[in-house]
This record gives structure tokens, C-alpha cells and sequence, in this order.
């Protein structure tokens, strides 16, 4: 098909993929020790920054395009833009479910809502940010790790990636960020450069 090729999909979601279960096998339930602006030095999950992975190879297949081959198109490239997205993401959650579940992890099960989340987030800045949405989910992780934690290393409820996985707030805000990109994404796939 003409559309995922000019995506770059073929190409750039299945390295976003291996990169990522590399990462979740190689590291698992790791931490590493970073300051924080409010809690000192403390030990965080590595796997906090493994979905920056999943948004970047995504915002790049989503900017891969032919601008005027899709204005003036039939296809219904916002539609398909949008089921892109959502596969890609429910391949990321059941992969990272399926790994966690394999290696008792439950950061790697963490990181199928966390993927969804800074997607989501990546997707709402995209119409006003274009290729440079790329930052915001890095941007993100680093708020979240320098301002993120109460001086106890517990995390913040507005941090949501650092909560943990049966945390419901995480996976409503995770669900409504997601769904926000989703409905940006479709409102503005054609229209973007």
C-alpha cells in the first residue's frame, strides 16, 4: 500500500518495536539514581524513559509524507493515520503485557499505558509543534523526574508515568491524553505540512 510506504511505517514502527522490547528484556525492572529538585537523590525505574522510544519512531512515521498527493487524495488518510496509531499502541501494551507477565516485571507492564500516554501527549502538541512534538514526551520525563516526586520519592498523581500499574487515575489520564491525541491526529492529519 502506497500510504504506508510513504509512512515510512514498514520500516520505522517495527525498529520502534525491537528497540523497545530490547530495552524492557535488557532492563527490566532497573533503576538508576537521578537527582530530583524536590526529593534529593533517589532511585527511578529506567524503563520511566522507554516509551520516548515508542513516540519518536510514531511522530516520524506520521510526518513521513507526500503533502500534495494527500490534500488532493480520496483516501481517507486521517482514518488511516488514526488505526496506524491505535495498532501500534495496542502492539506496544500487549507486547509489554506479555513481557512483563514473562519476566514478573511490572514496570514492563507499566509501559503500555505510559506509551499511550506520552503519545497522546505528542499527538495534542503536533497540530502547533509539527516534527518538534517528538520533544514534548521527553520533555515530559524530564519534568517528571526533576520536579515529579514528593520529598518521601513518592510520585505526584499529575506525574502519571511514574505511578504504578494498578493505579487508576494513571490509566484514566493515560486513556483521555490518548484519546485527545487520537481526535487531534484525525482533525489535522491532511492538514499538516
Amino acid at each position: 500500500m502506497i500510504w504506508l510506504k510513504a509512512r515510512r511505517a514498514h520500516t520505522a514502527l517495527p525498529a520502534g518495536l525491537l528497540a523497545l522490547f530490547a530495552l524492557v528484556l535488557l532492563v527490566q525492572d532497573s533503576e538508576m539514581v537521578l537527582p530530583s529538585l524536590l526529593s534529593g537523590l533517589q532511585g527511578t525505574p529506567i524503563l520511566l524513559t522507554a516509551p520516548v522510544v515508542i513516540t519518536t519512531a510514531l511522530i516520524f512515521c506520521l510526518n513521513s509524507r507526500l503533502p500534495s498527493a494527500e490534500i488532493s487524495g480520496t483516501r481517507r488518510v486521517a482514518a488511516l493515520d488514526v488505526a496506524l496509531t491505535a495498532t501500534y499502541l495496542l502492539v506496544v501494551t500487549v507486547g509489554c503485557m506479555a513481557l512483563g507477565e514473562l519476566l514478573s516485571s511490572t514496570e514492563a507492564v507499566a509501559v503500555g499505558r505510559n506509551s499511550a500516554f506520552l503519545v497522546g501527549l505528542a499527538l495534542c502538541a503536533r497540530p502547533w509543534a509539527g516534527e518538534a512534538a517528538t520533544f514534548v514526551p521527553v520533555a515530559w520525563v524530564v519534568v517528571v523526574l526533576v520536579l515529579g516526586f514528593r520529598p518521601t520519592g513518592d510520585p505526584y498523581p499529575w506525574t502519571v508515568t511514574p505511578e504504578p500499574v494498578g493505579a487508576p487515575h494513571a490509566a484514566v489520564a493515560a486513556v483521555l491524553v490518548l484519546v485527545a491525541g487520537l481526535a487531534a491526529l484525525y482533525s489535522t492529519s491532511r492538514k499538516m505540512p
